[in-house]
């Protein structure tokens, strides 16, 4: 009785810390650099909306408030308010936006939450230049500039944000591997299509910061949505101009995502082109019988290549991947980012161990098959390993 006893005392007491602990308003990172679950941002939100009431002034709370909201889904809600009986998530955000506006205008938060709220609106580059100003040690409007200096074509100044953002040491290690193993198994000049801002940002840091591959030009399916930057993009590589404007429609913009990747193929230069495999579907479905998967992106051809040579070439003797193995970056806040983009080598790691099982290398296959599953393990994609591995 005595033992029950105590168990149910151990078991109010944790459960009441866990209680305590779920109450506290915590620090929220965008989703590039920590991704919670979706509950966790719903139960933020009010913990941060009590912690403006208590303070309006407060414009830390209003930073965390507003970067809860953004990252949150809530059911039932559109991205257009045209389509939305109630409130839509634009709207949502919006009124955040407008309400700092009036309690903490000449904080750094509001700046860059104006800013980050216009989704690139290139007229709202005053806010960023004052965040920058008001808190020049931030990592997140130096990354702010050095994609609007890409965009704007300013390569000295996008070059010079890249410097800074390494001089802080906000970046992730296990990241910049990621994109080091993609970007070494391209071909010489290659064009290298992205989309999220994961790859996106550390090829940038690497290519241009590092200087490793600068012969590789990386194109991000969102900025190229941008008429100024695409227009300029294609100009320098020599690519014919999409005519069809705007992509501001749902029709322009499935034309642009059926034709994107082949246009660029169409460079008068005949630079190989890549594409990732963060790239979703949208922009691949149609062009799948051309895509050869190589390393961490497919290698677009309009003629059959032997990419089983190709991927074997670049897993085995190009990529390092000792980091998969042992991470040793304990300080990595993005970790499980890390792990959720270490999940990409899943489908080269099958491919590899289904050829090494064809060809009778046991050994081999079941290196990779093992490989495989920490992968997935750890970017919790289990289903998708049990799929390659049962099929």
């Amino acid at each position: 009785m005595r033992h029950i006893l105590f168990l149910l005392i151990s078991m109010i007491f944790v459960c009441a810390n866990h209680i305590l602990v779920a109450q506290v308003p915590e620090k929220i990172y965008g989703k590039n650099k920590v991704l919670k679950p979706n509950d966790y941002y719903l139960q933020q939100i009010p913990l941060w909306k009590n912690e403006i009431d208590k303070n309006p002034k407060n414009a830390d709370a209003w930073f965390n408030y507003y970067r809860a909201n953004r990252n949150a889904y809530i059911k039932g809600e559109e991205d257009n308010s045209q389509k939305s009986k109630g409130i839509s998530r634009f709207d949502r955000l919006k009124n955040i936006v407008d309400e700092m506006e009036k309690q903490v205008p000449n904080s750094y938060e509001y700046n860059y939450v104006k800013w980050l709220n216009g989704n690139n609106d290139l007229s709202l580059f005053p806010y960023l230049e004052k965040a920058h100003i008001l808190s020049p040690q931030s990592a997140e409007p130096i990354m702010s500039l050095i994609f609007y200096y890409e965009i704007k074509g300013d390569y000295v100044k996008r070059d010079e944000n890249i410097e800074a953002f390494y001089s802080i040491g906000d970046y992730s290690a296990g990241l910049l591997n990621y994109s080091y193993n993609l970007l070494s198994a391209l071909d010489n000049n290659a064009i290298v299509f992205t989309e999220g801002d994961k790859d996106t940002e550390a090829i940038l840091l690497l290519t241009k910061g590092k200087k490793y591959r600068p012969d590789v030009r990386m194109l991000n399916m969102n900025l190229l949505l941008i008429k100024e930057y695409r227009e300029r993009i294609f100009n320098e590589l020599e690519i014919p101009q999409l005519h069809f404007e705007p992509i501001t429609n749902e029709e322009n913009y499935e034309k642009f995502q059926q034709l994107i990747i082949k246009r660029v193929a169409e460079n008068k230069k005949a630079r190989p082109v890549y594409v990732a495999v963060t790239v979703t579907k949208p922009y691949t479905n149609v062009i799948n019988k051309d895509l050869y998967l190589t390393g961490l992106a497919y290698l677009y051809s309009t003629k059959k290549i032997d990419s089983i040579s190709l991927l074997v070439q670049n897993v085995e003797q190009v990529f390092l991947l000792d980091y998969l193995k042992e991470y040793f970056s304990i300080d990595d806040i993005s970790v499980g980012n890390v792990c959720s983009m270490n999940g990409n080598y899943l489908f080269p790691f099958a491919t590899l161990s289904r050829h090494y099982y064809s060809i009778g290398n046991i050994a081999k296959a079941d290196y990779y098959k093992k490989l495989a599953l920490k992968v997935a393990t750890e970017g919790e994609i289990l289903n998708e390993y049990e799929t390659y591995f049962t099929e």
